[in-house]
């Protein structure tokens, strides 16, 4: 598990989940530990486990292809039972005095044991995308395919970004024309091949501060051949990864409250619209001193799209409450701590993952640029747009989602393929005719 905030450490599960399936392995789940950023439950603790966040036990059950299982159970079936061994020696190799319960300890000593009886892949996103062959095809030619593109056999220059910005590669289009779009400058492909999957028993992807970190968007790292597959691993995280019924339950509690308070306060809107704001600051701004905005840049940056007197929904990090003053004389303001009642015996874990959801199903949004808060939101509200036919779906942009501060506003006004940074936004290519059959 990621040693950052939680929207860091989901796109790494999510990275996982997919890796694991692709691979035909069985994903184990790291113990329970303190989450960054998290705030202390009822009995001042901030323990978690990705059973706090997601149904594991439904999404086991309904994935004939996936198998899911905690480190203890891992290590009381294979490690204890002597079933590993040294990569270099070959040695049965026990964990350290045979504990097999790690939740909330010191994982250093785990750490090493697992560097000795496992593969570690050096699979550095920011240079390789990740390609799996299309099935009854061979390995080699997907390296052959990345060949010609790099030596522009077809007399098209190496591909940039920008060329498919409003022009998306169809979903089910040509794969050498998929991977043009996905490789973001990288200029070389990364294998997982039979030959890998037959000599390593256990493969370990490390969550360490290095180059093979994955923190971010799946999409952004892994290709495959077959477009259906693509297509199969988009809806896998849009319609298994998803909250578990906790977090939506408060969050859809959260949404009819703000509806019912806004038809209230203003008869006329009879749906209830209210818009939202997701605003980090804190530590954020310390490693992205370019989001650092005044409450006056923020009104500025969102009075246009956002009428005066409208109800807003702001999640934030914030923990001044006079720093909204400017943004108070203009709009009428909710937060989280407007639904004490309804909080009440909630893991507080849990309030920032309803908040996404909040936000996801505002008239507007303006999130911060670089926060993966922020972009997941702009990611359920993709989902969204092609759910219920939103106009801009086909393409792939978002009408009503903006960012701040406004040098990056309409970012997801148009099409844009992944580019770097990865983690800064989500990208059309994770909803955009995500249904295709």
């Amino acid at each position: 598990m990621d040693g950052s905030g939680w929207n860091n450490i989901r796109l790494g599960f999510e990275n996982m989940m997919l890796l694991a399936h692709s691979m035909g392995r069985t994903l184990v789940i790291p113990p329970k530990r303190q989450i960054a950023h998290g705030m202390p439950d009822i009995h001042g603790s901030k323990i978690i486990s990705f059973d706090d966040f997601y149904d594991i036990k439904a999404i086991n059950a309904k994935q004939n292809g996936l198998n899911i299982i905690s480190m203890e159970d891992f290590l009381e079936r294979e490690s204890v039972s002597g079933n590993l061994k040294s990569m270099t020696t070959g040695e049965v190799i026990y964990p350290p005095n045979n504990q097999v319960d790690w939740n909330n300890q010191r994982l250093e000593p785990l750490l090493s044991y697992l560097s000795i009886i496992s593969r570690t892949f050096n699979w550095n996103p920011k240079e390789c995308v990740l390609a799996f062959s299309a099935k009854g095809t061979d390995d080699q030619h997907l390296f052959s395919m990345m060949a010609d593109v790099l030596i522009e056999k077809d007399g098209r220059p190496f591909p940039d970004y920008s060329e498919f910005q409003g022009k998306p590669v169809n979903v089910d289009g040509p794969a050498q024309e998929r991977l043009r779009e996905v490789l973001a400058g990288r200029r070389k492909i990364c294998m997982y091949d039979s030959k890998m999957h037959a000599a390593d028993d256990v493969v370990h992807f490390k969550a360490e501060e290095n180059e093979e970190r994955l923190i971010l968007p799946f999409y952004a790292f892994m290709f495959w051949e077959d477009w259906r597959q693509q297509l199969f691993a988009m809806r896998f995280v849009r319609d298994n990864l998803v909250y578990n019924d906790a977090i939506f339950c408060l969050a859809a509690r959260m949404v009819n409250t703000i509806r019912d308070y806004v038809r209230q306060r203003s008869p006329e809107n009879t749906e209830g619209l209210y818009d939202a704001i997701h605003i980090r600051r804190r530590d954020f701004q310390s490693q992205f001193p370019m989001t650092e905005m005044s409450a006056n840049t923020i009104l500025a940056g969102i009075q246009d799209d956002i009428h005066p007197g409208s109800t807003i929904y702001i999640s934030t990090d914030e923990r001044d409450p006079t720093f909204f003053e400017p943004l108070r004389q203009v709009y009428d303001l909710k937060f989280i701590g407007d639904f004490g009642d309804m909080l009440k015996g909630v893991n507080p874990q849990l309030f920032g993952l309803a908040e996404q959801i909040v936000a996801s199903r505002s008239r507007v949004f303006f999130g911060t640029y670089y926060s993966s808060f922020s972009a997941y939101i702009a990611r359920l509200r993709g989902y969204y747009s092609v759910k219920e036919n939103q106009p801009g779906h086909t393409s792939g942009a978002l009408q009503n989602t903006y960012y701040l501060p406004s040098k990056w506003k309409r970012e997801m006004s148009i099409y844009q393929a992944v580019h770097v940074p990865f983690y800064a936004r989500e990208f059309p290519i994770a909803w955009r005719d995500i249904d295709k059959l």
